[in-house]
């Protein structure tokens, strides 16, 4: 498939990774043929690998020594994006984990369309940081310069709630009115 761009939903919880150009797209298969993937990064400290989604939370299950990093989304906006944390014995900064993370999903998407992928829309809660529109902004502006690390030359942002109503409406055969949410 040809694709022009990727979409990400950098969920919480879940990752979603989306290709496509004008004419058509399709979700990337990130894990075991799944649309989905846990938001999860496990670095195994025995094997000294990097690995993400449901392998991660498996190795940690299995006790392999190493650190598992949850709700990576959650970390922008907050004053740990400046800091670093320790992860086998070295000092790793946690914009860097999070680019871990974005690559893992443009290398996955890449292999699949068989491209490389420069243009990128990005989810984006209403707010990443309810009540401060300037940690909200720079919550932003780290996610855009991360995705910027891992290649992506143009980055957009959509709001989720949005791009769940223009999914929605993509599908409707008659005018309807519908309330959409983002929980």
């Amino acid at each position: 498939m040809t694709a022009a761009y990727a979409a990400i939903d950098f969920g919480t919880s879940n990752s979603a990774v989306f290709v496509g150009d004008q004419a058509q797209g399709q979700l990337v298969a990130l894990e075991q043929g799944k649309p989905t993937m846990p938001t999860a990064v496990f670095f195994n400290a025995e094997e000294r690998s990097i690995v993400f989604g449901r392998q991660a939370i498996s190795e940690y299950q299995a006790a392999y020594p190493g650190r598992l990093m949850r709700s990576l989304k959650s970390l922008l906006g907050s004053e740990l994006m400046r800091e670093t944390t320790l992860i086998n014995g070295k000092a790793v900064a946690y914009k860097d984990i999070l680019a871990h993370f974005l690559t893992h999903l443009k290398q996955t998407a890449e292999q699949q369309c068989g491209q490389e992928l420069q243009q990128l829309v990005l989810g984006r809660p209403v707010f990443f940081v309810d009540d401060d529109p300037v940690r909200d902004a720079d919550a932003q502006s780290t996610l855009a310069e991360i995705a910027k690390s891992v290649g992506y030359t143009d980055v957009q942002f959509q709001y989720e709630p949005i791009a769940a109503a223009l999914d929605y409406e993509s599908q409707l055969k008659r005018e309807t009115l519908v309330l959409v949410a983002d929980i």
